[in-house]
């Protein structure tokens, strides 16, 4: 089982994140525990291991860069996936060694695409 964290502070957007990887989970005969934070705070002071990050950049106080910066500082391994609509930081995420972006609206095609390429990268890690 791969635990998932999602950081997203627009429940709809969380919701269809969920969604998707659940469904990809069912798909491929993978099982996902998935937990959703709705700040970059809230994710920084969790403690908890997870396995895959998807993260948005738009948060409220520190913004997803920044929180992958911190994070970046006591985990180097973990895949980090941005899900944003800020397209303008895609060349600062290759800092953080992001694995990949998904731009929203997020289409099921597209986030199983790079949800591959996560599995590939956790399968290495495990």
């Amino acid at each position: 089982m791969y635990r998932t964290l999602i950081v997203e502070d627009e429940p709809d957007e969380a919701s269809r994140l969920t969604e998707y990887v659940r469904r990809y989970g069912n798909t491929h005969g993978e099982q996902f525990q998935i937990t959703w934070l709705k700040s970059a705070m809230d994710m920084l002071s969790d403690k908890s291991h997870y396995d895959l990050v998807l993260l948005d950049i738009d948060l409220p106080g520190i913004n997803g860069m920044e929180a992958a910066e911190i994070m970046r500082q006591t985990d180097e391994v973990t895949p980090i996936i941005f899900v944003t609509d800020l397209a303008q930081y895609a060349v600062r995420g290759y800092q953080v060694d992001a694995l990949d972006f998904m731009v929203k609206p997020v289409g099921y095609e597209d986030f199983a695409l790079r949800m591959g390429r996560a599995m590939r990268v956790m399968a290495r890690n495990a």
